[in-house]
Order: C-alpha cells, then sequence, then structure tokens
C-alpha cells in the first residue's frame, strides 16, 4: 500500500512536471511568434474579406510560419495610410490611387507587396425607376459613398469624365457601409450608390431591390486593392512579407475549391455575424456563398487558373493608374511620378510557392 501510494506519488511529479516543461514549451513558442497587423480599409468586416488573410489567421496557418497576426479596421484609406506611416500598422489594405494621390505632393515610403483585386470592381447602384441610366444621368446629382474614399472618389470623377462631367458637378456623401445606403437610395435621398459586388451581393441577400450601371470597358485594365507595406518594413523583414502573401495565395486557391470553409471559419471566429440557432443553415450558407462568388469575381479567381502568380503586379497598369489620374485632373499633368517605386514583385514567387 505505502509503496502503490509512493509510485503514484512520483507519476503524480512526473505528469506534473512534463506539464510543467510543455507549458514552458508554448509560452516559448508563443514569445517566438513574430507579431504583425493588418488593417483593413473598411468599418464592417463581413465574409468577403476571409480571403485578404483572415481565414489565414483564424485556421493557424500564420502561427504555423511563426506569425502572431492582429487584423484591425479602419474606414477609410487616409487613416489606413497614417497606421502605416506611423508604425501602427504592418500592412495596409490601399489601392494604387490613394498611393500615386498620397505621393503627388512629396515621396510616399509605401510600396504594394500583394495584389487582391485584380480589377476595378467598383460601380453605381440606382433605383429601378429607370430615372437614371448612366452617369451622365447622375451630373448635379446626389451620390452616396460607404466613404469619402480616395480611391472611390478618383473612379466616380473617371465615370462622370466619360459624360463631360466631374465630381465637382455632384454632390457626394458618406453613408457608411450599413444598409441606411439602400434605404437612402430607395426613399430617394441619393441618386446612386457607389460599392463593390460583395457589398452589392450582402444588400442583395437582405431584400433591396436596385440595379446596378455596367462597367465602363477601361475597368478591367485597372487594379482594385491590395497590400501594403512601409519599404523600411519591406526591407527589414522579408520573411514576414512572404509568409503574409503566401497565406494570401493559399487563401484564395481554397476559395475557387472551397468557399464554405471560409464561410464556416468566419461564422466560428465571429458568432455575432453567424447565423442564429434554429435559422435556415442552408439559406444562411447560400446567402454567404452569393457574396464569395462576387468577392472570387472581383480577385478574378472565378477566372484564373489555381496556378497562376498570385500578388503579383506589372508596370503598365499602375502606369495606367496615374495616367487616368492626370487625365481627369486629380493628379497635375507636370508632376514627376515613377510608379515603379511604388510597388514590388520581389516575393510573388515566394507567395505561390
Amino acid at each position: 500500500m505505502f509503496r502503490s501510494s509512493r509510485i503514484i506519488k512520483i507519476v503524480g511529479l512526473v505528469i506534473s512536471f512534463s506539464l510543467g516543461l510543455a507549458q514552458l514549451s508554448m509560452t516559448a513558442t508563443a514569445a517566438e511568434l513574430t507579431k504583425v497587423t493588418i488593417v483593413y480599409s473598411t468599418s464592417n468586416q463581413d465574409v468577403s474579406y476571409q480571403p485578404y488573410g483572415a481565414y489565414a489567421q483564424q485556421v493557424g496557418w500564420y502561427k504555423e510560419d511563426g506569425l502572431d497576426v492582429t487584423i484591425q479596421t479602419a474606414p477609410n484609406n487616409g487613416q489606413v495610410t497614417q497606421l502605416l506611416l506611423t508604425g501602427q500598422a504592418d500592412f495596409g489594405m490601399l489601392g494604387p490611387d490613394p498611393i500615386l494621390l498620397a505621393a503627388e505632393k512629396e515621396p510616399l515610403p509605401i510600396k504594394m507587396v500583394y495584389m487582391i483585386v485584380r480589377k476595378m470592381i467598383f460601380a453605381a447602384a440606382i433605383r429601378p425607376d429607370g430615372k437614371v441610366n448612366n452617369f451622365g444621368d447622375l451630373k448635379g446629382k446626389v451620390i452616396g459613398m460607404p466613404s469619402l474614399s480616395s480611391q472611390l472618389i478618383p473612379f466616380v470623377n473617371s465615370r462622370l469624365n466619360e459624360f463631360g462631367g466631374s465630381v465637382e458637378n455632384a454632390k457626394i456623401v458618406d453613408l457608411g457601409y450599413g444598409v441606411a445606403s439602400m434605404d437612402a437610395l430607395k426613399k430617394g435621398t441619393i441618386d446612386a450608390f457607389i460599392a463593390w459586388p460583395g457589398l452589392f451581393a450582402a444588400f442583395q441577400n437582405a431584400g433591396y431591390d436596385f440595379k446596378i450601371l455596367p462597367d465602363a470597358p477601361w475597368q478591367k485594365d485597372f487594379y482594385g486593392i491590395g497590400l501594403a507595406a512601409r519599404t523600411d518594413y519591406i526591407e527589414k523583414n522579408p520573411d514576414v512579407v512572404a509568409k503574409i502573401g503566401r497565406g494570401l495565395a493559399r487563401s484564395t486557391v481554397l476559395m475557387q475549391t472551397d468557399p464554405d470553409a471560409l464561410i464556416k471559419s468566419f461564422w466560428k471566429s465571429y458568432p455575432t455575424k453567424a447565423p442564429l440557432p434554429g435559422a435556415d443553415m442552408q439559406k444562411a450558407l447560400e446567402n454567404e456563398r452569393n457574396v464569395m462568388l462576387a468577392t472570387a469575381s472581383q480577385m478574378r479567381a472565378d477566372e484564373l487558373p489555381a496556378d497562376f502568380a498570385w500578388g503579383s503586379q506589372d508596370l503598365a497598369t499602375w502606369q495606367r493608374h496615374l495616367d487616368r489620374l492626370k487625365a481627369t485632373g486629380l493628379i497635375a499633368k507636370d508632376v514627376q511620378l515613377n510608379p515603379a517605386e511604388y510597388f514590388t514583385n520581389d516575393f510573388t514567387t515566394r507567395y505561390n510557392n
């Protein structure tokens, strides 16, 4: 009896010692993770942001690569840029237009490292009453936006330019990301609302009735949004850049084959945005799939092969962005800017390895 008691005590000590070592090992491992902050340019992180790094964080891909990733949100490009410049964020969601507009006055120490949305996706939602049929009909009208973005305003300016107008001929209002924008459209408080396919899909899921003005042919030759970082951060942390981009590339390929995996992970991570107990789960999945399909389209993941060089960029497209900003008067024609200074493809192979 005494011997058995001693054995039990010894076994207990061994187990306690082993658990203590495991706990120390886990603590050490956590301490060794490199902290990384990504900030999205939105005030409403919905399921459409899953392939932009959120899913890779949720399922542990980044942790496997030694990264402790935190995802934050900011309502507009200006705040994203400031968070990057002040070191409060390591990666920020921006488009070429905000970067080039900010670089007009002085050199901007920021580069795009990964292009996520591979076409100019913005469009105008209008009432289905036939009073607005093109952007020309919006001259002198009220146009709503989720935010007064340095990406959305140049887009609207370009579309109005096609009909001899500009943003100076319209009233632009900030309505946020919620359904208040669709209520304003329905009531006639605004004449159009500018957004992107993922957000429009969410509004359609909510039962709102509206039409979308067709894209301009030139939109397919422009980029949407990507992840940018400070140039000094990129130089000091090349492995982190490669690992963050690899998480995005893996998420994109998974979205092509199993979008439900991203949806269910979103619900698990954000239970307040998941279907309530007793809700029609199949209908909820269908609604979220509509958003994911729209997201895949804007990323061109619905048309490009799995082995595409995800995250890659080209100088010709960046130059088109600069030329458009000059042609529409948002950047002075005599300003000398080299778009090649504001993006890099140095990590594309590692993203897709």
